[in-house]
């Protein structure tokens, strides 16, 4: 059985709205189905606020996700209204600009990120690349599936970074690349490609540590 999404949505945001009523002010989705790079093993990244978020209502939405088909795809975000009015700026970005609508308005909740917030997640993020590729680099045992996932990483960052540069959001990787100029260009390359990297070519799993330290210290 294949998964028809729009249909998925359809169901999941009729029951939400059935259980919680007016205490549901916002049903949407992130991530690959929403920007129409899902595959097969992607994950459903559903986003849900509530007017106040307390312990019941988690089990009560573990419930309904559990009810649902495809439940071993569903991740995502669920949060009380002031909960994500009191979150960092700097941690909004994708999150303000990476979300479709399905029920309720994201503008009516919070504030739209400024670009200093926006400047402050690409610090943010970057020190964090740089940290966690040098920790792998130097301890894990699985070096080649470390680098695929940090390397999916540099796209959000760049995606940051353009908006900040440019003041426009690209939403996909491959029109972001027609945009970006070197070394942004090869790094989101290498992330747009990186289920080719593999363990037995120990020569390009260092060459590749070392573009991906290098790159996330330029941008700290």
């Amino acid at each position: 059985m294949t998964l028809d999404i729009e249909n998925w949505l359809d169901k999941v945001v009729r029951r939400l709205r059935d259980v919680w009523c007016n205490r549901l002010l916002f049903v949407g989705l992130q991530g690959s189905y929403n920007r129409g790079e899902a595959t097969a093993e992607s994950d459903i990244d559903l986003v849900v606020i509530l007017d106040k978020l307390d312990f019941v209502d988690l089990k009560i939405y573990r419930e309904i996700i559990e009810a649902m088909p495809y439940k071993e795809k569903v991740c995502g975000f669920i949060s009380g209204k002031e909960e994500i009015q009191k979150w960092s700026g700097a941690d909004l970005f994708q999150f303000y600009y990476d979300t479709r609508y399905l029920f309720g308005k994201l503008d009516d909740i919070i504030q739209p990120p400024s670009k200093n917030d926006i400047k402050m997640s690409v610090k943010i993020s970057a020190e964090n690349l740089y940290h966690s590729a040098v920790h792998s680099f130097m301890h894990s045992d699985n070096r080649a599936e470390d680098l695929r996932n940090l390397y999916k990483m540099t796209f959000f960052i760049l995606q940051a970074k353009y908006f900040v540069e440019k003041n426009t959001y690209i939403p996909t990787k491959r029109e972001l690349l027609k945009y970006l100029q070197e070394p942004d260009r090869e790094i989101l390359d290498i992330c747009i490609n990186r289920k080719e990297i593999v363990i037995e070519n120990n020569n390009l799993l260092e060459n590749l540590y070392q573009k991906l330290i290098a790159w996330s210290a330029e941008n700290i």
